[in-house]
């Protein structure tokens, strides 16, 4: 009350308002239409224990792709394919590069691993493709950076014997 109020009086108000969206938009990836891997972290920080399904998914050639049809253009095919319809409780981000996105689900594998085939089918529509694993992450027991990463480390396993 007293913040706002000291806002009002040296008209503030507005250039928080401001800051406050600004800071929002950074934790959304506007190209993929997807949340940041900056937000995806602070969603598991308050995510309630229990165990969760999660999908790490490493886009195959974008930058191939990139080349051959334009950054736009493939940020357009990959907004394309994640809009398909998702539980609003699941999460989805695009993870450090343009090629890496995890889905934290809320759902039982079966569920994910059923989400995971119309992913493939909406990305084969877009002339796109992808490489994926899953996992079972068990929510405060172990940190989700350490999750992706030994998925990364096993996506990038499956890649190599896939050559």
């Amino acid at each position: 009350m007293l913040k706002r109020l000291v806002g009002k009086i040296f008209g503030f108000q507005g250039e928080i308002k401001e800051l406050k969206e600004q800071i929002e938009h950074l934790r959304w990836d506007t190209a993929f239409g997807m949340w940041n891997r900056e937000a995806f972290l602070q969603f598991c920080q308050i995510m309630p224990r229990g165990l969760r399904i999660v999908a790490l998914i490493d886009l195959d050639r974008v930058h191939v792709l990139n080349e051959k049809y334009g950054y736009t253009e493939v940020d357009r095919r990959v907004k394309s394919t994640f809009s398909v319809p998702f539980r609003r409780s699941d999460l989805v981000a695009r993870w450090y590069s343009g090629d890496e996105i995890v889905i934290l689900f809320d759902s039982d594998r079966d569920g994910a691993e059923s989400k995971m085939e119309e992913l493939a089918h909406w990305a084969s529509n877009q002339g796109l493709s992808f490489k994926f694993v899953l996992g079972s992450w068990e929510v405060g027991k172990i940190y989700i950076e350490e999750m992706v990463e030994n998925m990364s480390k096993e996506l990038a396993v499956k890649k190599q014997k896939n050559r």
